[in-house]
């Protein structure tokens, strides 16, 4: 269990509670006895745990984000996070991503509490023409609109950890598990493996030679709460965190990896010129070694269950 110095249970802010981890995360906190509330500018999602109290509000409004309970720590998932729709309106997700991390932070100081701050900023900063894994000293290059959202946000964090804020932002890599959404590498190849079964035709893809770091989004936000648990995070080097699991995959190896969970054969596949990118590294994998040596994590599910566990939910229903 969680509990305060007092003796209650303590309690996590979640911004962002809707998206793909808000839900993971919001039940991996639950099961460790936290009190978990839940924000978003929408509506309630119909996958967040039914405990966890869920407050629709405008996070870039200061005068909403007052209205906000107090807690023992903050998670902040919110944000805009498509890269193709970022080089649309590059300005939007600089002044949204940012403008984020300002209200929170201002009022995160007026409360003056005794706050961990856990900032979510991504993995895909790292220039990928740097040795390989990736650890938090690497090189930084910024590909997208977006990537330069999340950098400027770094900037931010470092300026309020000097104004007394107990801050981290953490990397992540790539993450994948159930729920994911499409629009990302795994649920879209399930989904064209599955049609390429009930269709018979060649199954439509990118490059699928090419490796990235993947990890469990269960995995990922055991980390974020080992992080928000750690007593002290008392160095400038785990001020900025990865989270990876250190063993890239190929593109073909989820698919192979999909078509046995699905039970189907590997179908014949066509490289559509569209969905290639030139520029994408060959292989890029992460160092999480900063991120064990401070509390300890390491990745534990295995990809084969990671996969199977995303495959299910989508062949149950194509089968319907």
């Amino acid at each position: 269990m969680s509990h305060s110095p007092e003796g209650r249970a303590r309690t996590a802010l979640i911004t962002g509670s809707g998206g793909f981890v808000g839900p993971h995360l919001a039940r991996e906190l639950l099961a460790h006895g936290w009190r978990v509330v839940g924000v978003d500018h929408a509506e309630r999602p119909a996958d967040l745990p039914a405990e966890v109290d869920h407050r629709r509000l405008d996070l870039l409004d200061p005068e909403a984000v007052a209205t906000l309970p107090r807690a023992d720590a903050v998670v902040h998932l919110a944000g805009l996070s498509s890269v193709p729709e970022s080089f649309r309106e590059p300005q939007r997700y600089l002044a949204v991503n940012t403008g984020l991390v300002t209200t929170l932070g201002e009022e995160l100081l007026r409360r003056g509490d005794p706050v961990r701050w856990l900032v979510v900023s991504t993995g895909a900063l790292y220039d990928a023409r740097a040795p390989q894994p990736l650890d938090e000293d690497a090189p930084l290059a910024c590909a997208s609109p977006y990537a330069v959202s999340k950098a400027a946000t770094e900037l931010q964090v470092d300026y309020y950890v000097r104004r007394g804020l107990d801050a981290v932002v953490v990397r992540p890599f790539n993450h994948i598990g159930p729920g994911q959404r499409p629009g990302f590498l795994l649920p879209d190849l399930v989904r064209g493996l599955l049609d390429a079964h009930a269709t018979g035709e060649p199954m439509r893809v990118g490059d699928l030679t090419t490796a990235r770091d993947y990890t469990d989004v269960r995995d990922v936000c055991r980390a974020y709460r080992l992080l928000l648990e750690a007593p002290a995070l008392p160095t400038d080097r785990v001020r900025r965190v990865n989270v990876a699991s250190g063993r890239p995959t190929t593109g073909r190896r989820l698919l192979e990896l999909a078509a046995q969970a699905a039970g189907v054969p590997v179908p014949a596949v066509v490289v559509d010129p569209d969905r290639l990118r030139p520029t994408d590294a060959a292989t890029i994998a992460g160092d999480a070694s900063a991120l064990h040596a401070a509390t300890g994590w390491e990745p534990v599910i295995p990809l084969e269950r990671t996969v199977a566990d995303v495959v299910a939910p989508l062949l149950a229903g194509s089968r319907s």
